[in-house]
């Protein structure tokens, strides 16, 4: 009984590490191989005024900047609508469907 059960789990064994040396043929034999990625980042580039990444790396600072401007754009927008909604520059209609419509909300849900 011991002498199945233990070789049951060689056998399990032996499953695994195939598996596992097949995945590692694969990631080695891959065209796109982690070396390529690697040696892909040191090429040296100059930077330029206009786009300030070097080497393929992010410049975080141009995001944030980036970001704040589209922020600052989307806060003017809301805040030409509220003043819109203020003054009364703005006529809102709603439409009631004839059903009251209480029934059709609870059909969604």
């Amino acid at each position: 009984m011991l002498a199945k059960q233990l070789d049951t789990i060689s056998q399990g064994l032996i499953l695994i590490a195939v598996v596992l040396a097949v995945i590692a043929v694969g990631v080695w034999m891959r065209a796109d191989g982690l070396e390529s990625r690697v040696h892909a980042g040191t090429a040296t580039t100059t930077a330029t005024t206009t786009d300030r990444s070097v080497a393929g790396i992010p410049d975080s600072g141009r995001q944030r900047e980036t970001m704040i401007e589209e922020l600052k754009k989307l806060n003017d927008r809301l805040a030409a609508i509220e003043e819109g909604l203020k003054e009364g520059r703005f006529q809102i209609q709603t439409l009631v469907p004839k059903d009251g419509g209480a029934k059709e909300a609870g059909k969604a849900r």
